[in-house]
């Protein structure tokens, strides 16, 4: 009788069907972020990075002060992020301080959730969403973001919201988004790359440089909050970007320098060259949704500069991977998943624990990913579109 009522009474389409996976994951996602975000702004409010690289900047450029000059606001470290994050922000620096880290903190969760909603693509049953939110919310490199206030989860959701507009053909609009992104270039080096091979793919050197000629007024757009409120501001900005004190990041050429010193840059460049060879594999192959993923987590290999926040970047990677990969793959992800959080929970308990010692987790994260490849579906051959204006 049950089967003839769902047969024969209930007969959804493919895109209700669609509709009801996307609402049932939003509301997991959803009840995730509302209760971990309850116990975690109790034990992890933000507070440094965003005090000294964003609320501090657009409190300063809204009362029309330097962004860049943070000596008023007794900082403990200058600013540094890019001014278009400064810029596309600095309504935030109407708000009070504590106003400000609430308004950071739910921001951030929100970006959790539609990080792993967009991540996730069209195949979305609720159960696997409910093991997707337990990886993103759960994932240290996330935790750490958000005690510290940090914007590369936004840098990640920009990254992919642009892929998604780009594959629609809304460049300007992607544009935008890749412009804001690039707040943390740092982070974006393997997909800019990426996509600069497929526009000239499309149109040759013309549309290469038309995607970046967008771009660039982009950013220039989202710098005029502070040609308005502060003109001489570029000044205060390259003092300020490179008076940072360099330290031990979690990075291969760090890993590679400590251990070999000037000799560590050697198997460090033979990474770069495997990992822009990679690049130009996967957009090739690849639609620009899949490869923006993969590059994300490729781009934390070669960085020179990365913080353990940062890896906050892999989670696109890892939930297509696991929404895609079969059974076979899902197991393998989430036993290495359980490993790595192990490890990563052990390092930080060390007495002398340190920011360079989590190095390995995107090399951990882009094999696991690599091997659950394996039993993904062989992506439709991709044939890149003609620049058609």
């Amino acid at each position: 009788m049950l089967k003839n009522f769902r047969e024969k009474d209930i007969k959804l389409s493919p895109q209700a069907v669609d509709g009801y996976h996307l609402l049932a994951s939003a509301v997991i996602l959803g009840i995730f972020a509302f209760f971990i975000g309850l116990v975690y702004w109790n034990l992890l409010p933000p507070r440094k990075d965003l005090y000294n690289e964003l609320w501090g900047p657009a409190y300063l450029l809204v009362n029309g002060k330097s962004p860049y000059d943070t000596t008023p606001l007794n900082s403990n470290l200058p600013a540094a992020w890019l001014p278009m994050s400064i810029g596309f922000f600095a309504p935030i620096g109407w708000l009070d301080e504590r106003a400000a880290l609430l308004f950071w903190f739910v921001f951030n969760l929100v970006e959790i959730c539609l990080v792993v909603l967009i991540a996730q693509g069209e195949y979305k049953p609720a159960y696997l969403a409910f093991i997707t939110a337990l990886f993103a919310f759960a994932f240290p490199p996330a935790i750490y973001h958000l005690m510290l206030g940090q914007f590369s989860l936004t840098t990640t959701l920009c990254a992919i919201i642009a892929a998604r507009l780009i594959a629609r053909e809304k460049h300007w609009l992607g544009a935008f988004f890749l412009a804001l992104a690039l707040s943390k270039p740092h982070l974006m080096s393997v997909m800019m790359l990426g996509l600069s091979a497929w526009y000239f793919r499309r149109g040759g050197a013309k549309s290469m440089l038309g995607f970046w000629l967008k771009i660039a007024f982009a950013a220039m757009l989202l710098c005029l909050p502070l040609f308005i409120g502060y003109p001489n501001w570029i000044p205060d900005a390259l003092a300020s970007m490179t008076s940072n004190e360099p330290w031990a990041f979690p990075t291969l050429l760090k890993l590679f320098t400590l251990n070999f010193g000037g000799w560590g840059i050697a198997p460090w460049g033979g990474i770069v060259v495997g990992i822009v060879a990679a690049a130009i594999f996967l957009w090739k192959r690849f639609d620009v949704i899949a490869s923006t993923y993969w590059s994300l987590g490729l781009a934390l290999l070669i960085s020179p500069y990365l913080g353990s926040w940062d890896f906050v970047t892999l989670l696109p990677i890892i939930v297509f991977a696991f929404m895609k990969s079969g059974w076979k793959g899902r197991l393998v992800i989430v036993f290495s998943y359980l490993l790595a959080w192990y490890g990563m929970a052990f390092i930080q308990a060390l007495e002398e624990s340190h920011n360079h010692y989590f190095w390995w987790i995107p090399v951990w994260f882009m094999a696991v990913a690599a091997v659950a490849a394996r039993w993904m579906p062989a992506p439709p051959k991709h044939d890149v579109p003609q620049f058609t204006g």
